[in-house]
């Protein structure tokens, strides 16, 4: 009488999967990610620096100034930043973390963004 009893008097429980959840997880051909839209800004780069686009650099606030660097080489400085990207640095104790999303080799210019 115990557990038979308990067993046919409770519930039962039947797992299974949401197939419309799945289908909407599951990506195919025309699944569109989202795509992080930040502001860019241009910096230029010092001479011999080796920038990729997606690296991270570390952005300091030396006086009026950004030093952008990589470890602990300097790749690029920027001696007149903007009021909002020089708010935005100083606001985060002076150092902030930046990606580079495009580098033009030619003229030396890196296209970053504030993470």
């Amino acid at each position: 009488m115990g557990v038979d009893f308990i067993g046919r008097v409770g519930r039962t429980y039947v797992k299974h999967l949401d197939g419309a959840r799945v289908r909407l997880g599951t990506s195919d051909l025309f699944t569109r990610t989202p795509v992080e839209d930040r502001p860019t800004y241009p910096v230029e780069t010092k001479r011999g620096a080796k920038l990729t686009a997606g690296q991270a650099l570390t952005v300091e606030v030396a006086g009026d100034a950004l030093v952008y660097r990589d470890v602990l080489s300097v790749v690029a400085q920027d001696n007149a930043p903007s009021a909002d990207v020089m708010r935005a640095v100083r606001e985060s104790c002076g150092i902030a973390t930046a990606i580079v999303q495009e580098v033009h080799e030619l003229s030396s210019v890196a296209e970053i963004s504030l993470c």
